[in-house]
């Protein structure tokens, strides 16, 4: 497949680690302080507690979480890819991408409303929050595990025929 115009190329890595994480900090702040991109005309917005000197959504979406180690710990492609969460949210109409709506629910949490916009091709998934009058960028990254790509279709696959009128209305 062909990369859209619209998408940026990704970042390479130099071997400069703090070089690297602070170039991509900024493309983070440009994109999601200092500017903010749209979703359907709502402004999206982002986690700005500070952890370790950065927005907690920075860290959401350059950081995977490692179930051995039980922490959260920095991804390469997900750093890498940093230039990609805004064009994927402000280019939500492209035919490129799927997008769908799912309501998460955890145990002792209040029901949570999200926006999945995948760029399947491309193994790259971005996760907004829906609120009332913003959408939060949750986060982003690589779908690089069949089995959770798998998971992913069902459930775009089942949305989609959720949208469909029934068979009798037609």
């Amino acid at each position: 497949m062909t990369k859209p115009v619209w998408l940026p190329e990704e970042f390479q890595y130099d071997g400069n680690w703090e070089e690297f994480i602070e170039c991509v900090y900024q493309v983070f702040k440009q994109d999601f302080m200092q500017t903010q991109p749209s979703y359907q005309g709502r402004i999206v917005t982002c986690d700005t507690k500070i952890i370790d000197g950065k927005e907690a959504g920075f860290w959401h979406i350059v950081q995977r979480h490692d179930s051995q180690l039980n922490e959260r710990l920095p991804d390469l492609r997900r750093c890498s890819r940093i230039p990609w969460p805004k064009p994927i949210i402000e280019n939500n109409s492209s035919p490129i991408l799927s997008v769908w709506r799912v309501d998460r629910k955890k145990a002792g949490k209040p029901r949570q409303k999200r926006i999945l916009i995948w760029l399947e091709e491309f193994d790259y998934l971005v996760v907004l929050a829906e609120r009332k009058r913003v959408v939060v960028l949750v986060t982003a990254y690589c779908t690089d595990i069949e089995s959770h790509k798998n998971k992913l279709r069902k459930e775009r696959d089942k949305y989609y025929e959720m949208q469909k009128p029934p068979d009798w209305a037609t």
